[in-house]
């Protein structure tokens, strides 16, 4: 059941009302995400969608796991280029005229910090599920892309970027070794996704590697 309810026997979960899916997990350990099929470019634009991890529980070389999961918005009511000020605002689903920009839902510089340690292998779990592409990029380091789209890529295949474009509707996992101490940016590389509302400054859908001293 794949949650498609114009094509296939699948419940409208209707206000007030839920459903219980219950499955076995057959896929291979990876990252994949989750997003509604009604009403989709509404209700995936303001924001129901999300993150579907498949551990591995041998797993026992990896010491920090971190899934990132891009969007953007279109808020109502910004001018562009003024300050956002703190509060609540309304969104226009079907605008194409994005101004906000996050990462888990947060835009800089209320994005989550990654610490690290030096000498761990981290993972990243990348994916978006919205409108744009963004290719995701790395200071300070150099990673192995592993997975894509939940699945492994074979070893003679994995190749070592410090940026990877992350289309609409993918994930992809990348490692690397936390061998450069120090307070690394790790941001989308399409200049106003680093940006809140297009004004000056640092914002969108930028974070940081942090190492722990």
């Amino acid at each position: 059941m794949d949650g498609v309810p114009d094509v296939e026997p699948s419940p409208k979960i209707e206000p007030g009302y839920y459903f219980d899916y219950h499955f076995r997990i057959t896929n291979p350990p990876g990252t994949h995400m989750y997003h509604s099929h009604v009403n989709v470019a509404k209700q995936d634009m303001l924001g129901l969608l999300g993150g579907f991890v498949i551990l591995n529980p041998h797993e026992k070389n990896v010491n920090k796991d971190y899934l990132l999961l891009m969007q953007e918005w279109s808020l109502v009511g910004l001018e562009k280029g003024k300050k956002v000020e703190p509060g609540q605002y309304n969104l226009k689903p079907f605008s194409m005229d994005f101004n906000m920009f996050t990462i888990n839902g947060k835009s800089f510089p209320s994005t989550t910090p990654m610490p690290v340690e030096y000498d761990d292998i981290v993972r990243l779990r990348l994916g978006t599920i919205q409108i744009n592409h963004h290719p995701m990029h790395i200071h300070g380091h150099q990673f192995l892309v592993e997975k894509a789209d939940g699945n492994l890529i074979a070893d003679n295949d994995r190749i070592f970027k410090n940026t990877i474009l992350v289309a609409a509707g993918e994930t992809w996992d990348v490692l690397f070794k936390a061998n450069n101490p120090g307070i690394w940016p790790f941001h989308c590389h399409i200049s106003h996704h680093v940006s809140n509302n297009f004004t000056d400054g640092t914002g969108g859908m930028f974070t940081t590697l942090v190492y722990k001293p």
